[in-house]
């Protein structure tokens, strides 16, 4: 029998399904808008709670952007891009060994983050 905490809900596959259609990384309140759309009664209480899940289960991935936390599909890896401009954050594609590096130099490395900054494609050709 599969306990409480395990189930897979249609409250977890619809905020699942929004953060994996989104390029950009989303606030917990993005999330929220868009999953009233699906789920109508669904609480921002419950969309905390199924991100936080989907973050420690490893399906998702939060960014802080100052105070504000967002979430992510996985990222595979762990270097953004932020937009100066519209302040988006983008998951950058960048292979990064971390058992490589740890051998390099001399320590365990668990964990890495990357994140630059600049203006996004579309920012950019909106100053042109």
């Amino acid at each position: 029998m599969k306990s409480k905490a395990s189930r897979w809900t249609k409250q977890l596959q619809a905020i699942m399904d929004i953060v994996y259609s989104n390029e950009f990384n989303l606030t917990a309140d993005e999330v929220y808008a868009e999953a009233r759309k699906k789920i109508a009664n669904i609480s921002l209480g419950t969309v905390y709670r199924n991100l936080n899940k989907l973050v420690q289960k490893g399906y998702i991935a939060s960014v802080q952007k100052g105070q504000v936390q967002t979430f992510s599909k996985h990222p595979f890896t762990n270097a953004h891009f932020e937009c100066v401009r519209c302040k988006r954050i983008l998951r950058v594609p960048f292979d990064f060994n971390t058992l490589e590096l740890s051998k390099k130099v001399g320590m365990n490395v668990a964990s890495w983050e990357l994140r630059m900054t600049g203006l996004c494609r579309e920012c950019e050709k909106n100053c042109i």
